[in-house]
């Protein structure tokens, strides 16, 4: 339970689980701002200016129950509001399709399960857990042509690993780190994407990772750093798209990966308050972006007594 309190407040981060009848709520704000796309393929730059960019102004609300000692349901749900700085830019004119048309709703839905194999408490030299996940972004189809877009408009499944371990810092201070690995089937929006060779299925499969480490050297506050990023290998590049085509941005290969930091405030009774800043620095045929997370968060038991 330590390690979970010491843990990012977004969520309940890593391996650990919260235990038969907690609960764990979340409430937050993301601001994020895109300024410019890495890209790939025949001939054009390597960097596509987005106008003034791209800003986008979310909400989030995210339960943590502990169904049993060792096994946690999650549930995310997501709102977004997504505008074009300058809609009349060069590039919102060539992508065409209302590329940059504002964009606001619910986003990707989220529900994971994590089921709990070692922990340090039973002596294990690591706390490990089997991860699986489904997301659903029907709502977002519609929309899924944009790049102001809050999803591709697909449905996946998907399963992973976190591994991780937390202990004590000097006499008074204690850490928490993990790391996480898993894969994402998507299902496709069309099996006939034009330009691709041998499937061609969109979106194709992904694969994703995120490590973090908290250190605190009171139990009251905390701060760490943090990395996670994701691979879709199959696609087409950017400058090789069908851009007449809806399905052109889940047909794209990309590569993300964000690096940032997190601090961490403790409150009484089971408080918890947030900040953390994330920005791209690796992208492949994916935008450059930085994101400031704040929020706030409460665990506390179901149990009567």
């Amino acid at each position: 339970m330590l390690a979970l309190w010491m843990g990012s407040a977004w969520a309940i981060s890593g391996p650990w689980v919260v235990g038969e009848r907690q609960l764990n709520v979340y409430t937050g704000v993301d601001a994020q701002r895109l300024e410019r796309l890495q890209v790939k393929g025949e001939g054009g730059p390597d960097v596509i200016d987005v106008g003034e960019g791209l800003s986008t102004l979310g909400f989030k609300g995210i339960v943590t129950l502990g169904v049993a000692s060792r096994f946690d349901l999650e549930a995310e749900i997501p709102w977004y509001r997504t505008i074009a700085n300058r809609p009349d830019s060069a590039l919102c004119d060539a992508l065409g399709l209302k590329a940059c048309d504002t964009t606001q709703g619910l986003g990707v839905i989220s529900v994971r399960g994590k089921l709990l194999v070692l922990d340090q408490i039973a002596g294990a030299p690591v706390t490990a857990s089997v991860l699986g996940t489904g997301r659903i972004g029907m709502f977002t189809h519609p929309t899924r042509a944009r790049i102001t877009n809050l999803g591709e408009g697909t449905q996946d499944l998907g399963l992973g690993v976190s591994v991780g371990r937390d202990g004590v810092v000097g006499g008074q201070g204690f850490f928490s780190t993990y790391a996480d690995l898993g894969f994402r089937y998507r299902f496709p929006n069309t099996r006939s994407y034009p330009n691709l060779q041998g499937d061609r299925t969109v979106p194709g499969e992904e694969y994703f990772g995120n490590a973090e480490l908290i250190v605190s050297p009171r139990l009251r506050y905390g701060f760490g750093a943090l990395v996670a990023g994701f691979w879709r290998p199959r696609g087409v590049d950017f400058l090789d798209l069908d851009l007449t085509d809806p399905d052109r941005l889940a047909a794209l290969r990309v590569a993300n990966v964000r690096a940032g930091g997190t601090l961490i405030v403790r409150a009484e009774k089971g408080f918890s308050a947030s900040l953390q800043v994330q920005h791209t620095v690796y992208a492949s045929n994916n935008p450059y972006v930085t994101v400031v997370t704040a929020g706030v968060s409460f665990q506390g038991s179901l149990r009567k007594d």
